[in-house]
């Protein structure tokens, strides 16, 4: 097998077009918008002129995981914010947990914004029909916007952001007149378990620094300017929302609804400033649409190049540099929301899946400190874990007032638990080769006819070094033989990533066919049916894949030189690959001689790979007319109880191996020595071949085969073996679970 050409395609990249000035317009275009148009009544509402409080106590609770996002931000300047740090922090599940919530939170705010958008809309400028349909035309108008490029959704976002900050001073400076301090006190309600939960309702309107932090991947100098953008931003928000809840406390309104703010400006400002205060409102809620649109669709970027969606989400267009199935998705997903369900439950349902994700990742700057303590880190949250602890405090304080909400509290939940299935049935479902990147590899020949029985027992023999191909040969041959299966050889032919897999050099592949064809004389002649193939991809890892799941293989028989150079890559990047993402038998082969094998040597603890090698090694000794030793290591200083748990292991082995009608070619053996490798390794000096089972189930190739095969590797001079087997509940955990 052709050693395969590293993966050096052109991909393309996202632009790096915003500057701090549209890091910023993210920020505030995100955070002014309907959560200060409607939400500030609706605080009110609630507890009186306490709703300065409740945006205070929202704000300062934000603060905590903004610091957390500051420092991740300054290591990972790239597209994906909270998922990307999770990625890197914990295991897959997690990770794609805190992705998955960050898309129903960006989605259901936006829905939230979309539904005020037509709310206002149908208040103060015209009564549609359709209630919703005004904000249904402004979603696809900024959702094409968004796939049309970044460049022009950021200038349209710094437009719209500073006319609205224009506005809302304007708003302001007309309502401070009609301030009554004195009415301060007598409008507050010491209500602190309502004033928590108008907190709770409106934390939404701070998670502006979230989408500065999704666009990394398109600011410039992200190291730098993030950070300000997000701090930068939070200030002027804060500072507004706290004059405008006041100013509008004192309107004189006979009720307070998600309209107040409209019919506030019309009394501060008279009817034409009133109007041009509404038309604010919505160039707000317009803005901070486009940033969610913006930031949930480079979540979902960052998902799909990290594995937990489907690729082809992630493709981002040549022509406008953007991604547009993503950018299309999360558009499709603010409609859900935004027609299933009403105004405040929208506010609760995004505010529970935003700060279980928030909780995730000030976690998650703990455990990265842990984990990853000399790393450079640009920008360091001071007293650590402090201050992520008290993130994490504050995130629940508000989650647990959104409890009394039942609905929108439980949907949520719904919602994560619904995604996290979807999550392990897709990786479930989804093909072993898909693991690998790439373009699916071409058949360019084919010998022989594969037989059409379901269960018919098939041995995969990729082809790596034609020099050793015969005994190996061989061996899938006595396999085979035994089982009743039939061998299928397979040679890949690579090419360069530019190059398609269909433009391969004929007289390659012609010269390829006559080797294949005497490899399958070899096992014909031993009554072995016998396949052969010839792919021309890009990965070999993945063409031996493809054709393990399309020829429906049991055992993938592998050369093995037994170790690697490579201190992350014990098996070789190939084998490394098939290793963990077949879902057939894996069997590793270092040869060490010509000599035939006949004798073979199997140390056992009685584990599942341990059992499946004792299957294989007596297949391989019946048909090769040798034998197969169990063997045991005990220490030499070990008392009775010991040495009679290893003739235990020993027993059951036997038994196993008796219900195979096998007896004449098998027997047992209980080794004495401190050390189990140096006990094999004498041991085989009287066998052909040393058959191991894998050390354990683990879906990192290095931990799986662990020390003892490869120092038995290293030392023995006899050919080694070892077996992985294929469990597959364990092999979906591990695909689960796998980074």
């Amino acid at each position: 097998m052709e050693k395969p050409l590293p993966s050096q395609g052109v991909e393309t990249e996202l632009s790096r077009d915003l500057g701090l000035t549209s890091a910023l317009a993210i920020g505030i275009g995100t955070m002014i918008a309907a959560g200060i148009f409607t939400l500030s009544g609706l605080a009110i509402r609630n507890v009186g002129s306490a709703a300065i409080v409740a945006f205070l106590l929202a704000a300062f609770v934000a603060i905590f995981t903004a610091l957390s996002y500051c420092e991740f931000v300054s290591i990972y300047p790239k597209t994906g914010e909270g998922y990307l740090y999770a990625r890197k922090t914990f295991a897959a599940p997690l990770a794609y947990f805190v992705g998955w919530a960050l898309f129903l939170g960006y989605t259901s705010s936006c829905a939230f914004y979309i539904a005020s958008l037509s709310s206002y809309f149908n208040e103060f400028i015209w009564h549609l029909p359709i209630e919703s349909l005004f904000g249904i035309v402004m979603l696809i108008g900024l959702t094409l916007l968004n796939i049309k490029g970044t460049k022009e959704s950021g200038r349209f976002q710094i437009i719209v952001t500073a006319a609205k900050v224009v506005l809302l001073i304007w708003f302001i400076f007309g309502g401070l007149r009609f301030i009554e301090p004195e009415e301060l006190i007598n409008r507050f309600n010491d209500d602190w378990v309502m004033i928590g939960s108008t907190a709770a309702m409106v934390f939404i309107t701070f998670f502006g620094f979230s989408a500065i932090a999704a666009s990394a991947g398109e600011v410039k100098d992200p190291v730098k300017n993030i950070p300000r953008a997000i701090f930068i931003s939070m200030g002027v928000v804060t500072l507004l929302y706290t004059m405008v809840v006041l100013v509008v406390l004192f309107a004189g309104l006979n009720e307070y609804t998600e309209a107040s703010m409209g019919e506030a400006a019309k009394r501060f400002l008279g009817g034409v400033g009133g109007y041009v205060i509404i038309a604010g409102a919505i160039f707000s809620m317009i803005s901070a649409s486009n940033a969610s649109i913006m930031a949930g669709s480079r979540v979902v970027l960052s998902m799909s190049h990290l594995g937990h969606l489907p690729r082809e989400i992630g493709v981002i267009n040549t022509q406008t540099r953007t991604p547009i199935i993503a950018v299309i998705l999360v558009g499709g997903g603010i409609l859900i929301f935004a027609m299933m369900l009403p105004l405040e439950d929208l506010s609760y349902f995004a505010n529970t899946v935003l700060l279980l994700a928030l909780i995730l990742v000030n976690a998650a700057l703990i455990v990265h400190r842990r984990k990853f303590p000399d790393m450079e880190r640009p920008f360091r949250v001071p007293l650590v874990p402090l201050l992520p602890i008290l993130g994490i405090l504050a995130n629940l304080y508000l989650i647990a007032q959104i409890v009394s909400h039942p609905i929108p509290f439980f949907l949520a939940l719904g919602a994560l638990l619904l995604g996290m299935l979807a999550f392990i049935a897709w990786k479930g479902a989804e093909t072993e080769e898909k693991a690998i990147p790439g373009i699916a590899s071409h058949i360019a020949h084919s010998q022989g006819r594969t037989s059409l029985e379901k269960n018919r027992f098939r041995v995969l023999l990729p082809i790596a070094n034609p020099h050793n191909i015969q005994p190996l040969a061989e061996m899938a041959a006595a396999i085979a033989k035994e089982k009743n299966g039939e061998v299928i050889f397979l040679r890949v032919v690579t090419l360069p990533d530019q190059l398609p897999p269909t433009s391969y050099d004929n007289q390659v592949i012609d010269e390829e066919e006559n080797r294949l064809k005497a490899l399958r004389e070899i096992v014909e002649a031993k009554g072995i049916p016998s396949h052969a193939l010839i792919r021309v991809g890009h990965n070999v890892a993945r063409a031996i894949l493809e054709t393990s799941r399309e020829r429906a293989c049991d055992l993938i028989l592998l050369g093995w030189k037994g170790f690697s150079t490579h201190t992350e890559r014990i098996l070789g990047s190939i084998t490394d690959a098939v290793v963990t993402h077949a879902r057939t038998d894996i069997m590793l082969v270092k040869l060490m001689n010509d000599q035939g094998i006949k004798n073979i040597l199997l140390p056992t603890a009685g584990g599942e790979h341990a059992q499946c090698a004792e299957q294989y090694g007596l297949a391989l000794a019946k048909s090769l007319e040798g034998t197969l030793t169990v063997c045991n290591v005990a220490s030499k200083g070990s008392d009775e109880a010991q040495v009679e748990k290893a003739q235990v292991y020993l027993e059951g082995a036997l038994d196993r191996l008796g219900n195979q009608n096998g007896a004449a070619h098998f027997n047992s053996k209980l080794l004495r020595h401190d050390n189990v490798s140096q006990a094999i390794i004498e041991e085989s000096k009287s066998y052909d071949a040393v058959l191991l089972g894998a050390a354990g189930q683990s879906i990192y190739p290095q931990i799986l085969f662990g020390n003892i095969p490869e120092e038995i590797a290293r030392q023995t001079d006899k050919t080694v073996i070892v077996v992985k087997h294929y469990n597959r509940v364990k092999a979906l955990y591990g695909r689960v679970v796998g980074e």
